[in-house]
């Protein structure tokens, strides 16, 4: 039944999110015929369109997988969820998974399109001059070139699990909303019940990166490793390298266990369908 839920969520959800990668299509197709003939002032539109597309791409998907999931289980659609023959997690690890495949395809639509936007432009003057401030890095107390573009890729993969707990947040917010008495603030609910979720959550988080700071270090050398010792965290910066914490991953992996504990039980017992 879970395999039968995840196939009729992704058929949803992609009618939802199809536009946007439509358009991102159409701007690959006008960059490649701008490089064909050799538009100038095309290149720069067709590439400025590729880039807006590509972040509007995630911005979209997240305002999608949202909607859907308030439609089908409080919307119309809602009763007929809600008697199907399954349980409450299942149900919600099916839309929680729907939701995090299309918001990571989207992520991955804007890297690829960053990439193809420093391939397109690959021998222009402005490139070259991207070059040389990469190369120039060092003088100026940051990291170099590679020990930058791994952390950039490891902050990218931070960014993108935390995402994907953002929506375990939005889910249990949404849901609440739809909670007795919580449920008489209306419409504003949703959007009060956020703000303080997410401002508590990043609150905890913030004082526990004081008491507790572990990161990923990315040596001079090109190296990983894993540490609690601020010292080193600093020693490896001053060193050349760069660190990313990891200490907001951990708190919010616990914070998503028991979201997604809180909503699948309210979503079990306490819901009010209108």
């Amino acid at each position: 039944m879970l395999g039968k839920l995840i196939k009729n969520d992704m058929k949803s959800m992609a009618r939802g999110v199809s536009n946007i990668y439509i358009a991102a299509f159409i701007a690959i197709g006008a960059m490649g015929v701008c490089l064909f003939f050799d538009v100038g002032v095309g290149k720069t539109i067709s590439s400025l369109v590729l880039l807006a597309v590509s972040i509007a791409a995630i911005v979209v998907t997240l305002m999608a997988t949202i909607g859907e999931f308030r439609k089908s289980m409080f919307g119309d659609r809602g009763y007929l969820t809600h008697t199907l023959p399954v349980k409450a997690p299942t149900l919600l690890f099916s839309k929680w998974l729907t939701c995090i495949f299309w918001i990571t395809v989207s992520y991955s639509v804007v890297f690829l399109c960053l990439w193809l936007i420093y391939y397109y432009w690959t021998g222009e003057s402005s490139t070259e001059a991207l070059i040389y401030i990469l190369q120039s890095l060092p003088d100026v107390g940051l990291p170099a070139e590679d020990i930058m573009v791994k952390t950039v890729l490891l902050i990218a993969v931070k960014i993108l699990l935390l995402l994907w707990v953002f929506v375990l947040e939005v889910f249990f917010v949404i849901t609440l909303a739809n909670v007795r008495p919580f449920d008489a603030a209306g419409s504003v609910g949703p959007i009060l019940y956020f703000f303080v979720v997410f401002g508590l959550l990043t609150f905890c988080s913030s004082r526990l990166e004081r008491v507790f700071k572990s990161a990923l270090l990315v040596h001079a050398d090109g190296s990983l490793s894993l540490t609690a010792d601020a010292a080193l965290i600093d020693s490896v910066r001053f060193a050349g390298g760069a660190s990313v914490t990891l200490t907001q991953i951990y708190f919010q992996v616990v914070v998503a266990v028991l979201l997604f504990i809180v909503t699948a039980e309210l979503l079990e017992k306490k819901i009010n369908l209108k």
